[in-house]
Protein backbone atom coordinates (compact mmCIF):
# COMPACT_ATOMS: atom_id res chain seq x y z
CA UNK A 1 0.00 0.00 0.00
CA UNK A 2 1.55 3.31 -1.03
CA UNK A 3 1.45 6.46 1.03
CA UNK A 4 -0.93 8.09 -1.45
CA UNK A 5 -3.53 5.49 -0.38
CA UNK A 6 -2.83 5.73 3.32
CA UNK A 7 -5.38 7.25 5.72
CA UNK A 8 -4.55 10.76 6.92
CA UNK A 9 -3.61 9.45 10.39
CA UNK A 10 -0.94 7.22 8.88
CA UNK A 11 0.34 10.02 6.66
CA UNK A 12 0.67 12.16 9.79
CA UNK A 13 2.70 9.43 11.48
CA UNK A 14 5.00 9.10 8.47
CA UNK A 15 5.56 12.86 8.37
CA UNK A 16 6.23 12.88 12.11
CA UNK A 17 8.67 10.01 11.61
CA UNK A 18 10.46 12.28 9.15
CA UNK A 19 10.80 14.86 11.92
CA UNK A 20 12.04 12.17 14.33
CA UNK A 21 14.55 10.94 11.77
CA UNK A 22 16.02 14.43 11.40
CA UNK A 23 16.16 14.78 15.19
CA UNK A 24 18.08 11.49 15.31
CA UNK A 25 20.49 12.63 12.58
CA UNK A 26 21.18 15.92 14.37
CA UNK A 27 21.85 14.00 17.58
CA UNK A 28 24.18 11.54 15.87
CA UNK A 29 26.16 14.31 14.23
CA UNK A 30 26.48 16.32 17.44
CA UNK A 31 27.34 13.40 19.70
CA UNK A 32 29.24 11.04 17.38
CA UNK A 33 30.44 13.25 14.56
CA UNK A 34 28.72 11.18 11.87
CA UNK A 35 25.22 10.08 10.84
CA UNK A 36 23.70 7.05 9.17
CA UNK A 37 24.31 7.59 5.44
CA UNK A 38 21.00 6.42 3.95
CA UNK A 39 18.69 8.25 6.39
CA UNK A 40 20.84 11.34 5.85
CA UNK A 41 20.46 11.08 2.08
CA UNK A 42 16.70 10.54 2.37
CA UNK A 43 16.27 13.50 4.71
CA UNK A 44 18.25 15.92 2.58
CA UNK A 45 16.57 14.68 -0.61
CA UNK A 46 13.21 15.80 0.77
CA UNK A 47 14.20 19.44 1.11
CA UNK A 48 13.81 20.38 -2.54
CA UNK A 49 10.49 18.60 -3.10
CA UNK A 50 8.56 21.82 -2.71
CA UNK A 51 5.13 21.36 -4.25
CA UNK A 52 3.98 17.96 -3.03
CA UNK A 53 2.42 17.09 0.31
CA UNK A 54 2.08 13.43 -0.61
CA UNK A 55 4.25 11.58 1.91
CA UNK A 56 5.26 8.96 -0.62
CA UNK A 57 6.66 11.62 -2.95
CA UNK A 58 7.87 14.20 -0.46
CA UNK A 59 9.59 11.90 2.04
CA UNK A 60 9.98 8.65 0.14
CA UNK A 61 7.25 6.81 2.04
CA UNK A 62 8.12 4.31 4.75
CA UNK A 63 11.52 3.62 3.20
CA UNK A 64 12.46 7.29 3.32
CA UNK A 65 11.74 7.77 7.03
CA UNK A 66 12.33 4.21 8.25
CA UNK A 67 14.95 5.25 10.81
CA UNK A 68 12.50 7.65 12.47
CA UNK A 69 9.62 5.21 13.02
CA UNK A 70 11.10 3.25 15.96
CA UNK A 71 11.16 6.31 18.22
CA UNK A 72 7.44 6.81 17.67
CA UNK A 73 6.73 3.19 18.51
CA UNK A 74 8.70 3.06 21.76
CA UNK A 75 6.82 2.23 24.96
CA UNK A 76 9.55 3.48 27.32
CA UNK A 77 11.76 6.22 25.84
CA UNK A 78 15.38 6.22 27.00
CA UNK A 79 17.28 9.46 27.81
CA UNK A 80 18.64 9.70 24.26
CA UNK A 81 15.10 9.33 22.87
CA UNK A 82 13.90 12.09 25.21
CA UNK A 83 16.55 14.39 23.76
CA UNK A 84 15.41 13.51 20.24
CA UNK A 85 11.82 14.26 21.26
CA UNK A 86 12.95 17.69 22.44
CA UNK A 87 14.49 18.35 19.02
CA UNK A 88 11.33 17.12 17.28
CA UNK A 89 9.16 19.47 19.34
CA UNK A 90 11.52 22.35 18.57
CA UNK A 91 11.28 21.60 14.83
CA UNK A 92 7.48 21.57 15.01
CA UNK A 93 7.53 24.88 16.90
CA UNK A 94 9.90 26.37 14.34
CA UNK A 95 7.70 25.44 11.38
CA UNK A 96 4.73 26.97 13.20
CA UNK A 97 6.66 30.21 13.57
CA UNK A 98 7.66 30.04 9.90
CA UNK A 99 3.99 29.89 8.90
CA UNK A 100 3.47 33.22 10.64
CA UNK A 101 6.39 34.93 8.89
CA UNK A 102 5.32 35.47 5.29
CA UNK A 103 8.46 37.36 4.30
CA UNK A 104 10.84 34.71 5.60
CA UNK A 105 8.68 31.95 4.18
CA UNK A 106 8.88 33.60 0.76
CA UNK A 107 12.62 34.10 1.06
CA UNK A 108 13.11 30.47 2.06
CA UNK A 109 11.17 29.23 -0.93
CA UNK A 110 13.01 31.55 -3.32
CA UNK A 111 16.38 30.32 -2.04
CA UNK A 112 15.33 26.69 -2.40
CA UNK A 113 14.08 27.28 -5.95
CA UNK A 114 17.39 28.94 -6.78
CA UNK A 115 19.23 25.92 -5.39
CA UNK A 116 17.10 23.69 -7.61
CA UNK A 117 17.86 25.83 -10.65
CA UNK A 118 21.59 25.73 -9.92
CA UNK A 119 21.36 21.92 -9.88
CA UNK A 120 23.68 21.97 -6.88
CA UNK A 121 21.57 19.51 -4.95
CA UNK A 122 21.39 16.76 -7.57
CA UNK A 123 23.54 14.90 -5.06
CA UNK A 124 21.95 16.02 -1.76
CA UNK A 125 24.82 14.75 0.39
CA UNK A 126 27.59 16.40 -1.61
CA UNK A 127 29.63 18.99 0.26
CA UNK A 128 28.30 21.71 -2.05
CA UNK A 129 24.65 20.75 -1.50
CA UNK A 130 25.05 20.51 2.28
CA UNK A 131 26.70 23.93 2.34
CA UNK A 132 23.82 25.32 0.28
CA UNK A 133 21.19 23.84 2.61
CA UNK A 134 23.05 25.08 5.69
CA UNK A 135 23.36 28.61 4.31
CA UNK A 136 19.63 28.70 3.60
CA UNK A 137 18.89 27.54 7.14
CA UNK A 138 21.16 30.25 8.54
CA UNK A 139 19.66 32.99 6.38
CA UNK A 140 16.04 32.13 7.19
CA UNK A 141 15.07 29.67 9.91
CA UNK A 142 17.89 30.54 12.30
CA UNK A 143 16.53 34.11 12.49
CA UNK A 144 13.28 32.84 14.02
CA UNK A 145 12.50 31.89 17.59
CA UNK A 146 12.50 29.48 19.26
CA UNK A 147 16.04 28.69 18.22
CA UNK A 148 17.06 25.05 18.24
CA UNK A 149 19.95 24.32 20.57
CA UNK A 150 21.69 21.08 19.63
CA UNK A 151 23.80 19.54 22.39
CA UNK A 152 26.75 17.25 21.87
CA UNK A 153 30.52 16.86 22.01
CA UNK A 154 32.31 20.18 21.70
CA UNK A 155 34.88 18.73 19.31
CA UNK A 156 32.06 17.90 16.91
CA UNK A 157 30.13 21.12 17.46
CA UNK A 158 33.30 23.09 16.65
CA UNK A 159 33.86 21.15 13.44
CA UNK A 160 32.65 23.37 10.57
CA UNK A 161 31.67 20.46 8.31
CA UNK A 162 29.58 18.81 11.03
CA UNK A 163 27.88 22.10 11.88
CA UNK A 164 26.91 22.50 8.22
CA UNK A 165 25.40 18.99 8.22
CA UNK A 166 23.45 19.69 11.41
CA UNK A 167 21.97 22.86 9.91
CA UNK A 168 21.08 21.01 6.71
CA UNK A 169 19.37 18.27 8.74
CA UNK A 170 17.41 20.86 10.74
CA UNK A 171 16.20 22.38 7.48
CA UNK A 172 15.00 18.93 6.43
CA UNK A 173 13.34 18.52 9.83
CA UNK A 174 11.34 21.70 9.36
CA UNK A 175 10.29 20.39 5.93
CA UNK A 176 8.92 17.23 7.55
CA UNK A 177 7.31 19.23 10.36
CA UNK A 178 5.62 21.42 7.76
CA UNK A 179 4.28 18.28 6.08
CA UNK A 180 3.11 16.93 9.46
CA UNK A 181 1.07 20.11 9.89
CA UNK A 182 -0.34 19.87 6.36
CA UNK A 183 -1.75 16.44 7.23
CA UNK A 184 -3.45 17.74 10.36
CA UNK A 185 -0.62 17.05 12.80
CA UNK A 186 -0.15 19.31 15.81
CA UNK A 187 2.32 19.34 18.68
CA UNK A 188 -0.33 18.15 21.15
CA UNK A 189 -0.53 14.85 19.24
CA UNK A 190 2.90 13.98 20.66
CA UNK A 191 1.48 14.11 24.19
CA UNK A 192 -2.25 13.36 24.10
CA UNK A 193 -2.24 10.91 21.17
CA UNK A 194 1.03 9.20 22.04
CA UNK A 195 -0.45 5.68 22.26
CA UNK A 196 -2.21 6.02 18.90
CA UNK A 197 0.97 7.35 17.28
CA UNK A 198 2.99 4.47 18.72
CA UNK A 199 0.48 1.84 17.61
CA UNK A 200 0.36 3.23 14.06
CA UNK A 201 4.15 3.45 13.89
CA UNK A 202 4.48 -0.19 14.96
CA UNK A 203 1.95 -1.29 12.31
CA UNK A 204 3.83 0.62 9.61
CA UNK A 205 7.09 -1.00 10.71
CA UNK A 206 5.56 -4.49 10.77
CA UNK A 207 3.96 -4.07 7.34
CA UNK A 208 7.11 -2.76 5.72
Amino acid sequence: MTARNLPSAEQRVLALAGVSQCAMLAQELARRGHAQPEPLRCALSSILILNDINVDTALGGVEGIFAGLPDLGRQQPDPAAVERLRYAIALIDLQKQLRQERRIRGELRALLVRLQDDRIAEDPVSAEAIKGFAEIYTATLSTLTPKILVRGEQRHLKNADIVLKIRAVLLAGVRSAYLFHEHGGRKWHLFFSRKKLAATARILLQNH
